[in-house]
């Protein structure tokens, strides 16, 4: 019973996924699965007016209103083309908040040995603060998110869409008080 707790708390568990650049090489990518509460086909995404360029709307998630997330457009990697029948949501739960992220593809839950996680080198990614590491798996780098740092600059980002959608007149599609809902769930955390 004692070695097998040992061996749990040296390994991690991940959910790994794709982001596809402009170049024909894709990106390997995961996230601890602890901070995966589900993975989502596309459903429709309403867009915020004037909200960042990686923010691509807000969802409804069983009657909660969650903001996605371009992943590609937040890591910086221009999109090509996409098969958009693979994308997926994969919906983060982070400080009791849910944010949905679009990744182009997820490929599988695998387990990691933290011997296996090395350091991100230092300065090499703009993004590091939220790169926990990099495991070489059969020869593929894996690129390890921290999913809380990667969406912590996300609360400002939908406050500002909420205002900039406040003075702009609400669609068909009633996006205003939704958006209040996100407001008002985000400053409450």
């Amino acid at each position: 019973m004692m070695s097998n707790q040992s061996v749990v708390s040296e390994t991690i568990q991940v959910v790994t996924f794709t982001i596809t650049g402009k170049t024909s090489q894709s990106g390997n990518y995961a996230v601890p699965i602890e901070q995966v509460k589900e993975i989502r086909t596309v459903d429709a995404i309403t867009k915020i007016p004037r909200s960042k360029s990686y923010v691509k709307g807000i969802m409804n998630l069983r009657g909660k209103i969650i903001p996605i997330v371009d992943v590609n457009d937040k890591i910086g990697v221009k999109h090509q083309e996409t098969d958009s029948t693979k994308q997926r949501i994969l919906v983060a739960d982070v400080n009791d908040t849910l944010t949905g992220l679009l990744v182009d593809e997820v490929n599988e839950v695998m387990r990691l040995s933290h011997t296996e996680i090395e350091p991100a080198p230092q300065g090499a990614f703009e993004s590091d603060g939220y790169i926990q590491g990099i495991a070489n798996i059969k020869d593929k780098l894996i690129v390890l998110l921290d999913v809380s740092k990667f969406l912590a600059d996300l609360d400002d980002t939908l406050k500002e869409a909420a205002l900039s959608a406040e003075s702009t007149p609400a669609d068909d599609e009633g996006v205003l008080p939704e958006i209040d809902a996100i407001i008002n769930e985000a400053s409450h955390n």
